[in-house]
């Protein structure tokens, strides 16, 4: 009912429209009545056009379930979506704080008792030695500890740099071209005896060439350090092969620039990888999203006490402004340590507790308001509805 309001009384909008509608009524009576002979026969033709009553055409309305949102729902949503969701924060928090974790950054370490930086030295052919290290296991640790070294603002996710590489020779075909030969240009042949680079390419030339050691304090010894395992199985066995007779095949071929400055070093053979299988190559090769990222070197079991780290400083950051740290890292049921997952499901039951009073309180305010309002609707409406009766 349609109902307007003009100079205190109520005024009906609709009675024109209803004597239309009963007038309209009564012409379509008499037309039924008079064509019910003509209806049968174009129900035969009508029927011809008639789509199949069957689940492929889908005629038949389903019954459907329209949801009438309302206070108590919202509410009783929020409250049950707070009450799963903020244990789940409170327990991915806890569980997050007992991983150990260890980083330190050694960007600038220093070189002995000399008072100078690793960075400032000439470690062309040995390397710098920084000094050790100390960090401290806990009780609450068990199982391998894993150790990564990450880089600051180096860009393996560059265009040019990612795609300055051969597939193909990194798979087993010693004498493949480059990705693009223009991103290979300087890093394909060596000048002055025409031999070509393995592997070619300026990603495989850049390689990670830092070393790790862990001694136990006050002993000399290095822990031994577990370096297999530590890649993809599927790059270990179709993306990362030596080449058959790769012995006999190596002497037509040199190593990148800089693998020749650790290569020609014979206490330093350890720095660069002998073959495309390293596992350390093959990590590096796999290029990182992000400037900052870490990659795994190995892994170690080391039980609760005081060690030292021992790092041999080679590979130099400063030139990109870059950084370079090192990472011990325990694992759990829910990986690495990460405080992120446990605040965000924390944060998000909060709200939605605190969302779930907020509504409460609105609906409590409004609620006198909304019964008032129900309550004059229904007069008018009945009001309305007598004053038709009297005019029709």
């Amino acid at each position: 009912i349609a109902v307007t309001r003009k100079t205190g009384s109520f005024k009906l909008s609709y009675y024109n429209e209803y004597k239309s509608y009963l007038s309209f009524k009564m012409k379509w009576v008499c037309q039924c009545m008079n064509s019910s002979d003509e209806e049968d026969e174009s129900e035969e033709q009508s029927t011809l056009h008639k789509p199949r009553d069957n689940k492929l055409y889908q005629q038949n309305l389903k019954p459907c379930c329209m949801l009438v949102i309302t206070t108590q729902k919202v509410v009783a949503l929020f409250v049950l979506t707070g009450l799963v969701i903020l244990p789940i924060g409170i327990t991915l928090l806890v569980q997050s704080s007992q991983i150990f974790e260890f980083h330190e950054e050694y960007t600038d370490c220093y070189y002995g008792t000399t008072g100078k930086y690793c960075r400032e030295t000439d470690i062309a052919n040995k390397g710098c030695p920084c000094n050790p290290i100390k960090f401290e296991i806990p009780d609450t640790v068990k199982g391998d500890i894993k150790i990564l070294y990450g880089l600051v603002n180096f860009y393996q996710n560059h265009r040019l740099y990612r795609q300055s590489q051969s597939f193909e020779q990194l798979m087993g075909e010693m004498n493949a071209s480059c990705y693009k030969e223009t991103f290979c240009q300087s890093f394909e042949i060596e000048e002055g005896t025409g031999k070509k680079y393995y592997p070619i390419g300026a990603m495989a030339n850049s390689f990670f060439t830092d070393d790790f050691t862990i001694t136990k304090e006050g002993e000399t010894e290095p822990i031994p350090l577990t370096k297999t395992d530590i890649s993809w199985k599927t790059d270990r066995e179709y993306k990362f092969l030596e080449p058959e007779s790769f012995s006999q095949k190596i002497t037509e071929y040199v190593w990148p620039k800089k693998w020749q400055v650790w290569k020609n070093s014979n206490d330093e053979q350890s720095a660069v990888p002998s073959s495309v299988t390293d596992e350390h190559f093959i990590n590096w090769m796999n290029p990182a999203a992000f400037p900052t990222f870490t990659k795994l070197y190995a892994k170690v079991d080391l039980k609760p006490g005081r060690y030292m780290l021992n790092v041999m400083y080679r590979f130099k950051v400063h030139a990109f402004s870059g950084k370079k740290f090192f990472r011990l890292a325990e694992t759990s049921w829910m990986g690495g340590r990460s405080l992120f997952l446990g605040v965000s499901y924390t944060l998000v039951g909060v709200l939605c507790l605190l969302s779930s009073i907020f509504f409460m309180i609105i609906s409590r305010k409004t609620r006198s308001k909304r019964h008032e309002r129900k309550k004059k609707i229904e007069e008018q409406i009945s009001s309305n509805l007598q004053l038709t009766q009297s005019t029709l």
